[in-house]
C-alpha cells in the first residue's frame, strides 16, 4: 500500500492486486470487532479485487461462425 495523497479532507491510497483481499478478507471475516467505515473500506478493497479479475470469457462461435 502506497499513500499518494493526505490531506485534511481526504486520503489517496495506491494497493498491489494481490495486498487488496490481503487487506479485505480478514477484515470481513472478523466483521463484529470494527467499525463500520473500516467495513465499508474491505468491501470496497474486496469488490475492486473482484472487477480486477477478468472473469469473461467469449463463448466458442458467438456470432455464428
Amino acid at each position: 500500500m502506497e499513500i499518494l495523497e493526505k490531506s485534511a479532507s481526504r486520503v489517496v491510497l495506491k494497493f498491489d492486486k494481490a495486498e487488496l483481499e490481503g487487506f479485505s478478507d480478514p477484515v470481513i471475516k472478523n466483521a463484529e470487532t470494527f467499525a463500520s467505515a473500516t467495513l465499508d473500506m474491505a468491501n470496497l478493497l474486496k469488490e475492486q479485487a473482484y472487477r480486477m479479475k477478468n472473469h469473461f470469457v467469449q463463448p466458442p462461435h458467438a456470432f455464428g461462425d
